[in-house]
């Protein structure tokens, strides 16, 4: 008989490349999102000034096919590679457009559904600080900024509180506000409905170390880095993919099919008592006044 030798029963090991295997040939979110379900306290970051920018999020169309984001031709915007993408016709929205014209206004058609899903979807990415925010290895990164994509109900909860001239401005590092970002249900039921800014201001920050770390990350996020635009005979071979009878993804990631609808009562900040968790400072460590100061001149430094 011949040598036989088998491999070592390493099984963490084992699990590791499994994962790794299934991780390979699913799409990968360029953005942070919410794992589990209940209200998770980010910060929205200021547009920042060196990056030309005049609002604090980057508004993007894209299609989602198949369970993959796909960002529409049919825009101009800067690159990864520094490249301005102008406008130019699309196949998927020129698709969508014909299913339209062909359902006649007829909402329970096939027609209709397929024009829907080939649509463009206006969304939204904004840089936030993710509140007790760790890696693997569970090391405090909460000054780490991520990249976050919203849709338009969220942006609808933000204009709300920004148009109150008693919020003040939420963005604020030094007497803004967190964010409360209430998660309900999962994959395409996930709903947003009751997210709302928190009651107390406060600072971004109140460690210098933090604060520092936050400021040295800033220049090497800007929205640029994620347009990546497929070329247009990629979005025709998307499409015929598409109409060939390519089905869904069930394991395509959440951000691509969030439902966030209309908010509800429980949106208004207002309705919401002062909680002791709005506090970033821990009340059994007040802060060093040396590092008060600090903090404070660093704040106003911004």
């Amino acid at each position: 008989m011949a040598d036989v030798e088998f491999g070592t029963s390493d099984i963490s090991a084992m699990v590791a490349e499994m994962e790794n295997e299934d991780k390979a040939g699913k799409f990968q979110s360029k953005y942070w999102s919410p794992k589990k379900e209940g209200v998770t306290k980010i910060r929205f970051l200021p547009n920042l000034k060196s990056f030309g920018e005049k609002l604090f999020y980057q508004k993007h169309m894209i299609h989602y096919v198949n369970g993959r984001p796909y960002l529409c031709l049919n825009q101009t915007l800067t690159d990864k590679n520094g490249n301005l993408h102008e406008a130019e016709e699309c196949p998927l929205c020129k698709k969508s457009k014909q299913f339209y014209n062909l359902a006649d206004g007829d909402k329970d058609s096939i027609e209709w559904k397929k024009a829907g899903d080939l649509r463009a979807k206006e969304r939204f990415v904004s840089r936030v600080i993710v509140r007790g925010n760790k890696n693997n290895n569970d090391e405090d990164i909460e000054f780490k900024p991520e990249f976050y994509e919203f849709g338009t109900k969220i942006r609808e909860v933000i204009m709300t509180a920004f148009k109150d001239p008693e919020m003040g401005d939420p963005l604020n590092l030094k007497v803004g506000r967190d964010f409360n970002l209430k998660k309900t249900g999962t994959k395409r039921n996930t709903d947003y409905s009751g997210s709302n800014f928190s009651v107390n201001t406060s600072p971004i920050f109140t460690d210098a170390t933090k604060l520092k770390a936050l400021m040295a990350e800033l220049p090497n996020l800007s929205y640029s880095q994620l347009v990546e635009f497929e070329s247009v005979d990629t979005m025709k071979n998307v499409l015929k993919d598409y109409l060939s009878g390519g089905t869904d993804d069930d394991d395509e990631p959440t951000k691509a099919v969030e439902k966030e609808t209309d908010p509800i009562e429980e949106a208004t900040y207002a309705s919401k008592p002062a909680k002791k968790h709005d506090e970033v400072v821990d009340e059994d460590e007040p802060a060093d006044d040396g590092e008060e100061e600090d903090i404070d001149a660093l704040l106003n430094s911004f």
